[in-house]
């Protein structure tokens, strides 16, 4: 019997023993900084690989019995203190092996001391957790200490002096713990079509509060426990935090080996980089290559900046694409969103405001949390939203801030937050009415406000124009993926995820003198044709800003340092194709800003102008009337303007209010 129990004695001192051997010799400065800081400092972050070195029994055990073991070494701790402070510090424990993923942490880890990863969803407010609750007996005042496991306060059973069973809690004196609940969801990148992503609890103490805060991608590591509910009676599991480091934000998931580095610079010495890495975007869909091109520089990205006086300047690259049905709008969607490291994908009927910013949720205990979106979740990858005109306008106002300052600013129920939201935007959208009229502005035909279309770098318009040399290449390719359905890539999707990533991490391009000639030229040479005061604006600065952009994410592709008047004239050229493709008014035969984003161009001003002026004056001819059939009939004699165009003119003047009818047949300025 005696035996039995000396060997129980020796396990549990052995622990001890063990760890102030190891804190003595591996970890003697670590130990004596945090002690000497203490009660400021209350952690000592341990790593777990020197642990498992200088003892593996050690460290398995901690994975098996974590409670148990890290009790011991803040015991050895207290026991190698030539202060004697009795210092209870935290020993956080950091590289732990058993890295499980969130969808296979079951039952059987209850207890065990895991880490997994994940981005913060929400996070609760702060609380305060009893550890120590001080009694006072009713009867007698005697005072009694009781330590407290849980939420439910355990009373001391009777007094010791009196035998009295009614105490009261003397909060001041007892000693409480800072606590905070947050949830955890599994990496989107780990997620295979229709999955549902797992999700996870994790209760912070301590130091770990407020450490995290939605949206981003961290390792927990801590013990796995569970918990009965109240309520539902049914068991909840938790991880109870030990340790938390943020991951990389940028490409978490993409380690980049010495052959990947090998292989991607080889690459980029290609002269022929850019063509292979157009055809290797998105390539199931034939054709559209300046689509393409747009979308592999917006893969790149430009480089953000930060300001003297903290303004940032995105680098992200925004782009629209409006087309015909049937194009493959959802498929270069799709393909963008599994290509991007962070890539999220979303469709506009399905996706609410706070589905794409932060929504405020109720937590268990009747408080408010926010609990991040989909621009959130993206930061610093790329979000797809397919049919940006099927939202409701008040979800799409949502990422309004989004798209320009790139950040969300929440201000509901109580809570003001400002939350990043870092990333590139691929939308895309279809014409109003089917498909697309060449001699209607966007705006008429995209259900979209031009404050959204304006945020938009590159807007594209795609057409689905028969074209017997390109239908026929179009029907062989497709019919021949049909039959194999293998598609022949150019760079391998694996190896181009590496070196988009390895691009944006390392690859910073700075402007030369010669981009900027080239873009300033541009600039200024579309503007200077409109010096005139009839003239359309035919560009602003944010299409300058665009321009910038596109030319660093060009460098970026071949890995330069230096962005090259090539890079800006690649640029150039996309903005012009795009600008020609939606700008161009056919009346002025220039292209106007105005009609790019969704504004009223310059000739139609024009044309409001004088129905104003033709109403005033048969206003005057007739008594203060102007029949609507002489207005017509004045227009066409004047300006050859067709009866549609006149009666649209009058509708968007009574919109807006400027003229009324007082009756039939019969209109007035307001």
């Amino acid at each position: 019997m005696e035996t039995s129990a000396q060997t129980t004695t020796d396990k549990t001192k052995n622990p001890v023993a063990k760890f102030e051997e190891f804190f003595s010799t591996k970890y003697k400065d670590t130990v004596f900084e945090a002690l000497e800081k203490y009660p400021d400092q209350r952690s000592a972050l341990v790593d777990y690989v020197e642990l498992e070195m200088f003892d593996p029994d050690l460290a398995d055990l901690l994975i098996e019995k974590p409670e148990e073991v890290i009790k011991a070494a803040s015991k050895a701790i207290q026991n190698i203190d030539p202060l004697r402070k009795n210092a209870e510090l935290h020993i956080r424990f950091e590289n732990v092996r058993n890295n499980i993923p969130l969808r296979y942490l079951r039952s059987k880890y209850i207890g065990k001391f895991v880490s997994v990863d994940g981005i913060v969803r929400k996070t609760d407010e702060i609380r305060p957790r009893i550890l120590k609750a001080i009694f006072e007996c009713r009867s007698c005042m005697r005072l009694h200490e009781v330590q407290q496991k849980s939420n439910l306060i355990t009373e001391p059973a009777l007094c010791q002096e009196c035998g009295g069973r009614s105490f009261r809690i003397l909060q001041e004196e007892s000693e409480f713990l800072d606590t905070q609940s947050t949830k955890v969801q599994e990496p989107l990148e780990n997620l295979s079509g229709g999955e549902q992503p797992r999700q996870i609890n994790v209760v912070l103490e301590d130091d770990l509060v407020d450490t995290v805060t939605p949206g981003d991608v961290v390792r927990i590591t801590g013990t796995m426990k569970t918990v009965r509910d109240e309520k539902t009676k049914r068991f909840k599991n938790y991880i109870y935090g030990n340790y938390i480091s943020a991951l990389e934000q940028e490409f978490e998931e993409l380690q980049i080996s010495p052959e990947d580095e090998e292989q991607i610079k080889d690459l980029a010495s290609n002269p022929d980089v850019y063509n292979k890495i157009i055809n290797s975007t998105a390539p199931s869909i034939k054709g559209y290559r300046e689509v393409k091109e747009a979308i592999a520089l917006q893969l790149f990205g430009g480089s953000a900046k930060e300001l003297e006086d903290k303004t940032r300047i995105r680098g992200d690259i925004h782009i629209l694409i409006v087309g015909d049905p049937g194009i493959g709008k959802s498929q270069m969607l799709k393909y963008v969103s599994k290509l991007a490291p962070r890539g999220i994908y979303t469709s506009g009927k399905g996706t609410s405001g706070v589905g794409l910013t932060a929504a405020a949720v109720r937590d268990e205990f009747g408080g408010w949390s926010l609990e991040a979106g989909a621009l959130v979740l993206g930061d610093k990858g790329n979000v797809c939203v397919d049919e940006l005109d099927k939202m409701r306008p008040e979800d799409r106002s949502a990422i309004h801030e989004a798209l320009e300052q790139q950040t969300i600013s929440i201000a509901k129920a109580g809570i003001m937050a400002t939350l990043n939201s870092r990333c590139s935007v691929l939308a895309a959208a279809n014409p109003k009415f089917g498909r697309f009229d060449r001699y209607k502005s966007i705006a008429e035909q995209i259900n979209l406000p031009s404050t959204i279309l304006s945020r938009f770098d590159l807007t594209f318009v795609v057409e689905d124009k028969p074209d017997a040399e390109k239908d026929n290449a179009l029907a062989s390719h497709i019919l021949n993926i049909h039959r194999d359905t293998s598609i022949p890539y150019e760079i391998d999707p694996e190896l181009l995820r590496k070196y988009i990533a390895y691009a944006r991490r390392e690859i910073r391009p700075h402007l030369t003198n010669e981009a900027m000639d080239v873009l300033r030229e541009f600039y200024v040479g579309m503007r200077g044709g409109a010096s005139d005061e009839d003239s359309p604006v035919p560009i602003t600065a944010r299409q300058l800003e665009a321009l910038v952009r596109l030319a660093e994410a060009s460098a970026r592709i071949r890995l330069g340092d230096e962005v090259t008047a090539d890079d800006a004239k690649r640029a150039v050229s996309l903005q012009e194709k795009c600008l020609k493709q939606v700008g161009y008014d056919p009346e002025t035969g220039k292209v106007d800003i105005d009609k790019v984003e969704g504004r009223t161009p310059k000739s139609d001003r024009d044309k409001i102008r004088v129905v104003q002026e033709i109403i005033k004056e048969l206003e005057e001819e007739y008594g203060g009337r102007a029949p609507t059939n002489i207005l017509i009939t004045e227009m066409r004699d004047r300006y050859n303007m067709s009866q549609e165009k006149v009666e649209d003119l009058i509708r968007q003047l009574k919109r807006k209010g400027i003229i009324y009818e007082p009756q039939q047949g019969y209109l007035r300025v307001a």
